[in-house]
């Protein structure tokens, strides 16, 4: 669900929260509070649930100041529609609010305040420019209508400090649920965003402006998650599936560039996920199966002003199929839990658990003449996250956050080659199944791991004036490593033509390190229109002896009340993942990888119902790990390979790189009943081995479009539909003759990523229908993946097994390389049930 951001003072030094409780509202009630809701979502307008309305920018007018503890008292409001402003108004005289932007219809509420509220009237001044106070009896009477109960929670949270222009992308709860193609995944729903794209279908990573899914941060109600992908590998942040069922989120924003320094560095990208608000009077329940898995969800109050969420959930996939295009399917299960606790009129306390464990079993067909894959895989894992987050208010202008958190990560993963040293085994050719007594593959890899990571954290943010705020915080960590892995034999590497196995390695480190960071961001507004931030962060890296300063910049200007402009520049740092340091003695010298971030864009429009937005950017990356080995070879391009044999490689902090694009977006809800977004991408990644040759990277799509849609019929139907179009992905070709004689792969270095394969086009749509039954709800739901059954290419790879008959390689013109495709079409469906 959208947050809504509350400006006062010129600033917007709170994030209010704010949720609706009630009792299956109607469609046209619910967009009383600006959005269309689908009702999937239990929300408001279709189930009990929550509401939200980020769209309204400015819910008070700037210059409402300042801010004191109430606690338990009851006030009325009503909101108006007049002309293009909303107003707001409480039938307490001592209480008034307006805010802009947002032609709704008429609606009023009864409201309880928790945390924190405005001081009366009396002792609020605004700027003629940005409106004024009203008394409700001023307003003209119109024909209200009535909304349950509801709870209003205002929680003090940090702003970005950034310009307000400068936005996060924003995937509301609702959203998710109700988009095609994302089987309820909120990754696979950001794919859609300018910027963004994935590894392929199978999986979720994200590839955030020609950026290694490593450059990304994911956190989970301000808490930082390493990985929060389920079948993950150490040195990744993506995975197949996220971690966290959507239910239990609120909303998901994702900032592409120029993001602050309260944030833990990474190069590309910040993903914050919000999980539901916890505001409920009584018990609320949601069940789901699909055919991707079942859960459900649990959120109940707590005695004396608290409340509690608990979501688990399992996959089903392994009882549909034994394969879903990586010779093997995924079993996981996980679970969420959160608590909240006002212990008093200043101080809230916030519990978060999140945990999951996974597994697969990659197993190649042996007697498949046309299988790609020698490598089978044996994969499990978990990992968990616990942490625990206080806030407390130290005056009116003032506060204050501390979090304290640890996550765990394990991973025990097997590999053996079904070809090496040329050993037979006896296949079922129609069940691919080995015989017991052939059961000969070579192991060729093992890995059992374990991370810990315990922080501590401080935030601290300050109104200074009525044009100046300031953040400050400070982190320390203790990172704690156990590693067992072994390479003996090598690889044959598809770099090199040399035949003998290489870069055999084998290290088991155990021992714990610590980080620190430091960070200070103050935002200052000379004119009404006219916003600038600076700030910049101090990192240590007791890993590798290394530290990094990195400063940030931002500007914006409101030329009218639907357009503006804006520009930010960050540098940003971040380590090596810890185990590509570990691999060999050499990488131990690896400094920090660093990018540099230019943004600029335009609003060109921007109101309630239309949103169009210009953005430009460029990062310069310096210090990246390259391979010393293969001149070409950039760590940039090693994205997580999971079911291939894994290497290790020594690396050297010599790579450089550069992503540069522009990028048109819109978002539209035109009406009651539709709602769409779509973005155009123009763009190009270049990255650079030891030979300083700039190259495409392994996700260089000149041209990428998204459009998705939503329509809404009633109260009872809803259709989604999804389209997502690139260019060719780039590829490097076979060194044929070599290739051949040894029947391995082996590409040409001399042209890395120099070809290009047809262009990727894939059309998704669901549809779901929802029931009532008692003031219960039950939604069914299906759809299509791929629905046209487009075979988009992937890759080219090698048909080692071929060989062995003479009619295969006759048939193949010698030629053994063959391409190989991303998933088919394929179905979702499944059922909801709230109660």
């Amino acid at each position: 669900m959208r947050d809504l951001y509350i400006t006062y003072a010129f600033f917007a030094p709170l994030l209010f929260s704010t949720v609706c409780r009630g009792q299956n509202y109607a469609f046209d009630k619910c967009t009383a509070f600006g959005e269309s809701m689908p009702r999937r979502a239990s929300s408001c307008g279709w189930a009990p649930g929550s509401i939200e309305s980020s769209d309204w920018n400015t819910f008070l007018s700037h210059g409402l100041s300042p801010i004191m503890p109430l606690v338990n008292n009851h006030y009325s409001f009503s909101i108006y529609r007049q002309r293009q402003n909303v107003n707001f108004a409480t039938n307490n005289s001592h209480q008034a609010w307006k805010a802009f932007g947002s032609p709704i219809e008429e609606s009023k509420a009864a409201a309880q305040f928790r945390g924190f509220a405005l001081v009366p009237e009396t002792s609020t001044k605004l700027p003629a420019s940005a409106g004024q106070l009203f008394n409700p009896s001023n307003i003209l009477p119109g024909n209200h209508i009535a909304v349950p109960s509801s709870t209003v929670e205002v929680n003090a949270q940090q702003t970005t400090g950034a310009p307000k222009d400068l936005t996060p992308l924003h995937a509301s709860r609702a959203d998710i649920l109700s988009s095609a193609g994302t089987y309820g995944d909120f990754s696979r729903y950001l794919q859609l965003f300018p910027g963004v794209v994935f590894n392929n279908d199978e999986s979720d990573d994200l590839i955030v402006r020609g950026g290694n899914p490593i450059e990304n941060l994911y956190l989970v109600d301000g808490i930082e998650i390493p990985n929060i992908n389920h079948i993950s590998t150490e040195s990744s942040t993506g995975g197949l599936v996220s971690m966290i069922d959507t239910s239990a989120i609120q909303n998901v924003e994702l900032r592409t560039g120029g993001y602050d320094s309260s944030y833990p560095e990474r190069l590309s990208s910040v993903v914050s996920i919000n999980t539901k608000q916890l505001t409920a009077d009584r018990t609320q329940r949601e069940a789901e199966i699909g055919i991707v898995g079942a859960g459900g969800l649990i959120e109940t109050a707590s005695p004396r002003r608290g409340s509690l969420l608990f979501s688990a959930h399992r996959s089903l996939l392994n009882l549909f199929t034994d394969d879903i295009g990586l010779n093997g399917v995924p079993v996981y299960t996980n679970t969420l839990l959160k608590a909240e606790q006002s212990v008093s009129n200043t101080d809230k306390i916030t519990l978060l658990s999140l945990s999951g464990v996974d597994s697969i079993n990659i197993q190649p067909c042996a007697g498949d003449i046309a299988e790609t894959n020698t490598i089978q895989t044996q994969y499990a894992g978990w990992r968990s996250t616990n942490g625990a987050r206080w806030q407390h208010l130290y005056s009116a202008s003032s506060f204050g956050t501390f979090t304290l958190s640890d996550s765990e990560q394990h991973q025990n993963i097997h590999q053996q080659d079904q070809l090496l040293n040329n050993k037979q085994q006896k296949v079922n050719v129609y069940t691919c199944k080995q015989s017991p007594a052939s059961s000969v593959s070579t192991p060729v890899y093992q890995e059992v791991t374990g991370d810990g990571q315990t922080s501590l954290k401080y935030d601290f943010f300050a109104q200074l004036n009525a044009r100046t705020n300031l953040k400050i915080g400070a982190v320390a960590r203790l990172m704690r490593f156990d590693y067992n892995v072994a390479q003996a034999l090598g690889a044959q590497s598809p770099l090199s033509a040399d035949p003998p196995r290489s870069d055999s390695t084998v290290f088991a480190p155990r021992f714990s390190s610590g980080e620190t960071g430091f960070y200070a961001e103050g935002v200052i507004q000379p004119t009404k229109q006219l916003t600038a931030s600076a700030g910049g962060r101090i990192q240590t890296f007791a890993l590798t002896g290394s530290s990094t300063i990195t400063p940030r910049l931002g500007i914006n200007y409101q030329a009218s009340r639907h357009t503006g402009i804006y520009a930010a520049f960050g540098d940003y740092a971040q380590l090596v993942p810890p185990i590509y340091i570990f691999a060999f003695p050499q990488n131990r010298f690896l400094r920090p990888m660093h990018a540099r971030h230019i943004v600029a864009g335009i609003d060109l429009w921007r109101n309630q119902w239309l949103k169009i937005k210009l953005e430009a950017y460029r990062k310069d990356y310096r210090s990246y790990p390259v391979s010393t080995e293969y001149p070409s070879l950039s760590l940039a391009n090693m994205v997580d390979t999971l079911g291939q044999e894994f290497i290790w490689l020594p690396l050297a902090s010599r790579g450089t790189g550069r992503a540069e694009g522009i990028e048109l977006s819109a978002e539209s809800r035109l009406g009651n009943h539709i709602y769409g977004q779509m973005n155009v991408a123009c763009a190009r990644d270049m990255f650079a081995g030891v030979d300083g040759v700039l190259r495409p990277g392994n996700f260089d799509y000149p041209l990428v479009a998204n459009f998705a849609a939503t329509y809404r019929s009633g109260e009872h139907y809803e259709a989604s539909v999804r389209y997502e179009y690139s260019s060719g992905r780039p590829y490097t070709p076979f060194l044929m003759t070599e290739s051949l004689a040894q029947n391995r792969p082996i590409y040409d270095t001399n042209k890395i990523n120099a070809l290009r394969g047809p262009m990727y086009s894939r059309l998704d749509f669901q549809i779901d229908r929802a029931f009532t039954l008692r003031r219960r709800q039950i939604v069914v739901y299906a759809g299509l993946e791929n629905a046209t059954d487009r075979k988009n290419f992937l890759a080219y790879e090698w048909m080692p097994r071929c060989e062995a008959a003479a009619s295969c390689v006759k048939h193949y013109d010698y030629n053994l390389a063959t391409p190989v495709y991303q998933i088919s079409r394929f179905p979702n469906f499944g059922i909801q049930y709230m109660f």
